[in-house]
């Protein structure tokens, strides 16, 4: 038995010795096998550190900011499926082919109570004018008249009246064309003094005439017409003529 296994290992010895490429052979066979072992280790590996959605051939993730559709059509989310158009208004801003009026500008009524307001302008209103003021009312009146006339003369009075709220002085000025004064005379009151002065006559109360009453003043004319030239009490014309 020994010498049997013996010469079928020599046998054995001399064939490999006799074909060398047989060893070759089984040499490459092995190298391959190791060779496509540590290229499935290596893909393997590699797979495994590649993310998710980034593989060969896989679609690129869409932006953030490019996710929302305008015309609400799907979009692919970060893992590569496909997203539901979104139904925010937030999301979705649709576009106006049509442009829009320009703003009209704000009416002075609508302005915000914090602007500024603009200043109306300033009305100018005309007040009527003022009528004019009533004549101030003398505060000494004179009324002359005739009393009694006979031939070459007449006797004539002026009756002087206080209107005013205190004792006035009075004086009474006659004058006559081509006559003269010949007496003159106060009724029932002070007498007073009669000057002349270019066919001027003057007469001076010879008191005060107190509030409200009145006082006559009689005269003798001589060789003149009744009607005088001048008759005035403190500078106001006589009535009565």
């Amino acid at each position: 038995m020994s010498g049997t296994g013996q010469g079928a290992r020599h046998r054995h010895g001399r064939a490999v010795a006799s074909s060398p490429w047989i060893v070759v052979f089984a040499g490459v066979v092995v190298m391959v096998v190791l060779l496509v072992i540590v290229l499935g280790t290596y893909r393997g590996r590699s797979d495994a550190e590649v993310p998710r959605g980034l593989e060969v051939g896989a679609p690129m993730p869409t932006p953030p900011w490019l996710s929302a559709s305008p015309t609400g059509s799907a979009s692919a989310d970060s893992t590569g499926g496909t997203r539901s158009p979104s139904s925010s208004p937030s999301s979705s801003p649709t576009l106006s082919s049509t442009p829009s009026a320009p703003a009209s500008p704000p009416s002075p009524s609508s302005v915000l109570p914090g602007s500024p307001s603009v200043p109306a302008s300033p009305r100018v209103s005309t007040a009527p004018p003022a009528p004019p003021a009533p004549p101030a009312q003398p505060e000494l009146t004179g009324r002359y008249r005739v009393t009694s006339t006979f031939s070459g003369g007449f006797i004539a009075e002026v009756q002087v009246s206080n209107e005013s709220g205190a004792g006035q002085e009075w004086q009474v000025r006659l004058g006559f064309s081509g006559g003269r004064v010949t007496t003159a005379w106060v009724v029932n009151a002070p007498q007073g003094r009669l000057r002349e002065n270019d066919d001027i006559y003057t007469y001076s109360g010879g008191a005060d005439l107190a509030p409200g009453q009145s006082a006559r003043l009689m005269f003798h004319v001589e060789r003149a017409e009744t009607r005088p030239a001048e008759c005035a009490v403190n500078g106001v014309t006589c009535g009565g003529l």
